[in-house]
């Protein structure tokens, strides 16, 4: 029996929770989308289990699956829910191992650049955290020092999530980091048009 684990949009995937064979995984798939979205949607596929592929064998990586077309990407699920949904409480522990899987992630070269998004965060059934959606990431292989340029972008979104669930964890280095996000965002021409949009509405409405 299939779960539905994100709302359907025309331009988006289905993303359902199944099982079989007592085995629960995830599948991310564009095979009933329309020709131009199934077509963009094969792309995604193909550099998101790419990108998957890199990872294995990272504790807190879900192990990627064989899949029967190329629209499709399936993962084994890792248990418990992301951290948007979910009604545990993460604390000192939980950061503690998530920084390392960051870490280890990067060492394989890959930047996930979306880990503001608290749904792209797992806390298993044992309180142990776990990555996903890597569809906008990407891979710099043989260059640590490219790595370490673009890095702050992922521990920037960390420092954001962590001072939404965990304010009194944050440190010193992390403050600096929420401070320099906030700064950058000010300075990101479509969020300041948005942002403008917004409180003209808020003025027409009021």
């Amino acid at each position: 029996m299939e779960h539905a684990l994100k709302k359907r949009r025309a331009y988006g995937p289905d993303v359902t929770m199944a099982s079989l064979g007592g085995t629960r995984f995830v599948e991310k798939t564009y095979k009933r989308r329309g020709a131009p979205v199934r077509t963009a949607g094969s792309l995604l596929v193909c550099w998101e289990r790419y990108i998957y592929s890199k990872l294995q064998g990272i504790h807190g990586i879900p192990e990627l699956m064989p899949s029967s077309d190329r629209y499709t990407l399936i993962t084994r699920f890792m248990g418990g829910q992301n951290l948007r949904e979910t009604s545990q409480s993460p604390g000192k522990e939980y950061f503690h191992d998530l920084e390392q899987l960051i870490r280890d992630m990067h060492s394989r070269g890959v930047i996930h650049l979306d880990l503001r998004n608290r749904r792209n965060y797992g806390i298993d059934d044992t309180g142990k955290p776990y990555i996903i959606d890597f569809a906008s990431s990407i891979y710099i292989p043989f260059s640590p020092s490219l790595v370490r340029l673009f890095s702050p972008i992922d521990w920037m979104g960390y420092a954001k999530v962590k001072q939404r669930l965990a304010p009194s964890l944050i440190t010193e280095e992390e403050a600096h980091l929420l401070a320099l996000g906030n700064t950058l965002s000010s300075w990101w021409l479509p969020t300041k048009a948005l942002r403008i949009l917004r409180d003209l509405v808020k003025r027409f409405r009021g």
